[in-house]
Formats: C-alpha cells, structure tokens, sequence
C-alpha cells in the first residue's frame, strides 16, 4: 500500500462513510460506481484535451473518488467479489491511461507529448511489476510512487495548469518505483 493510502485512508473512510451508507441505502452496487468512476474519468479526459482544466479538475477528481469509494462500498455492504477485484483493476488501467492520452493529442508542445507518453508507459510498469510477481506468487507491495501518488500529481498539475511540471514528475516517480520493485523482486529471487 502506497504511503498516501497507508496514511491517509483511515480519514478518508470515516469522511466518506456518510455517503457510502447512502449509496448502500439506495442499493448502489460497488461495480456501478466503479464504471461510473470510468464515465467521469473519460469526461474529465475530454475536457483536459480540450483544455478547459478547471472542469477536467472536477470530473477526475469525481472519477478519482468513486474509485476510493467502491471499494469500501464493497466492504460495507458485504458485496466483495473476485468479478468486482478483477473490473476495478481493469478499470484503473483504463482510467490510468486517458488522461495522459488526452494530454498527448492535445499538445503542441513535443515535449509535453512525449512526457505525456512516458507517464503512461511507466504508470503501467508500476501496476505490472506488482501484478505480474504476485502472479509468480510473490508479494511486492513496494514503492514510492503507486497509483494515489500519480493521481494526486497529476491532479494538483491540471489545476495548477503545470502539466510539463506534473508529467516529469509522475514519469520519473514511476520510472524509479518500477526500478524498486524490479530491484526489490530481483532481492526475493535469492531467499
């Protein structure tokens, strides 16, 4: 778990559990705020390649959070499921990608494109190296940079309007946590 989940998600669940007893109440399943984290997600995309930032700030935000939410949906009202695990990661990788898409069709800048780019590949190196070791059966749950660390950069960089800032940021954040966990990976290989 990431440092900014470690720490920060006890105070989110209890800001949260308030609404999360509503959608439970209104029988909101977590699969559905899942896709609908999607929809806002895409739409917020839409609006950073139209670079109107203010309104791309408010549905990645809205994205961002179903996604924080329909996990402790899941869990309160008891509706956790290997489907579920498996479309919200699917899912992330979808949400994790337009963003940084949008970004690349949009600029003029070569640069901002290429950085664009690079955020995408190794946001997915991330999510891979600890994918793939689990799939060998191994836990590697390391690293500086995971997804609430990308999210929040890149967050603070559209409303702040500082996207070359952010993508190096978020690129090299990522590049350095792929390493650690290859690193690290590569260190549980010899026990």
């Amino acid at each position: 778990m990431s440092y900014i989940a470690r720490e920060l998600k006890p105070t989110f669940e209890r800001l949260i559990e308030p609404l999360v007893m509503l959608l439970k109440k209104l029988g909101a399943t977590p699969n559905a705020i899942t896709v609908a984290g999607l929809v806002f997600v895409v739409i917020g995309s839409y609006f950073l390649y139209l670079q109107e930032y203010f309104l791309s700030f408010i549905f990645l935000l809205v994205g961002a959070l179903s996604d924080a939410i329909d996990g402790s949906l899941a869990r309160r009202a008891g509706k956790s499921s290997d489907f579920g695990a498996f479309l919200d990661s699917l899912l992330d990788r979808v949400s994790d990608a337009i963003p940084f898409i949008a970004i690349a069709l949009s600029a003029q800048d070569k640069l901002l494109s290429l950085l664009a780019l690079t955020s995408l590949v190794f946001s997915y190196t991330v999510s891979y190296s600890r994918a793939r070791a689990e799939g060998l059966g191994y836990e590697l749950k390391v690293g500086l940079f995971e997804r609430p660390e990308r999210w929040t950069i890149l967050l603070v960089g559209i409303i702040l309007q500082q996207l070359l800032i952010t993508l190096s940021i978020i690129t090299i954040g990522s590049l350095i946590t792929t390493l650690q966990r290859a690193y690290t990976f590569k260190k549980l290989q010899r026990r």
